[in-house]
């Protein structure tokens, strides 16, 4: 997110029903499953949907909103519908702006650096999940996070931190961090010793990748000096490990 991260090798078969429901793969990847949406979209093509579809989709939809940014007519309209603050939840009640704001970005370069992490941690994740609890940890981590990010001021205003006196409780949010990070935490719990190759270049365990960028955020939300939407990276981080330790119990690795 941002005011104004971060953001495969083996497989795990998962056992009843995991969480918001699902049901078990007899071969680890969940693929597509039987969700309604998905039977729909194939009956209208004609084609068998992917599960890395998917990811496609989400990103085409953050590219298509990035466009609608770009028009300046449209502008007053997305700064208040496509963006997230505590003054427009609780004062002006646009509580859709929960579900909006993170399909939006501040620029190119926010952009592409949070659709390559998703693309690259995305497509994996969706066929270890299935594609309707790919966008159900999606969509609750988006809106987790946007709370987060809108609570924060308010909980550091009475800590005794040097944030307390470098946030505002009305600062616009925007950006899919905190979406991306409950995937791409997800992930990293699952492959914890993977090697990631960071600029393509620096061979690094997953593991400590992640607990890096964990430090970065913690040290972020401690200071409030960060532009970065700290708390909703956090926030969308603990849903991918709540999701993850949900469905520990469920999963046998072979």
């Amino acid at each position: 997110g941002s005011r104004g991260g971060l953001a495969g090798q083996g497989c795990a078969a998962v056992r009843g029903r995991g969480f918001w429901g699902g049901r078990r793969s007899s071969r680890g990847f969940e693929g597509t499953g039987n969700w309604g949406a998905v039977r729909v979209i194939e009956r209208l093509t004609g084609r068998a949907f992917q599960p890395e579809y998917v990811v496609y989709i989400i990103i085409a939809v953050n590219c298509l909103v990035f466009l609608l940014w770009q028009n300046v007519r449209l502008r007053r309209f997305m700064h208040e519908h496509f963006t997230l603050s505590l003054k427009g939840v609780v004062v002006d009640y646009r509580f859709h702006t929960l579900l909006t704001h993170f399909w939006s970005h501040n620029s190119q370069g926010h952009l592409l650096a949070n659709m390559i992490t998703l693309w690259f941690f995305g497509t994996e994740c969706v066929a270890l999940l299935g594609v309707q609890r790919f966008v159900q940890l999606y969509l609750a981590a988006g809106i987790f996070s946007g709370f987060c990010q809108i609570a924060w001021p308010s909980i550091a205003s009475a800590l005794p931190i040097p944030a307390k006196y470098r946030m505002w409780a009305y600062d616009r949010n925007l950006g899919a961090s905190g979406a991306i990070n409950a995937v791409v935490a997800y992930n990293i719990l699952t492959f914890p010793s993977r090697i990631i190759l960071v600029w393509f270049v620096l061979p690094v365990p997953s593991a400590f990748l992640g607990s890096l960028f964990l430090a970065k955020d913690l040290h972020g939300l401690y200071s409030g000096r960060s532009d970065i939407g700290n708390a909703a990276h956090l926030g969308g981080t603990f849903v991918g490990l709540a999701a993850w330790m949900a469905l520990r119990r469920r999963s046998a690795w072979y």
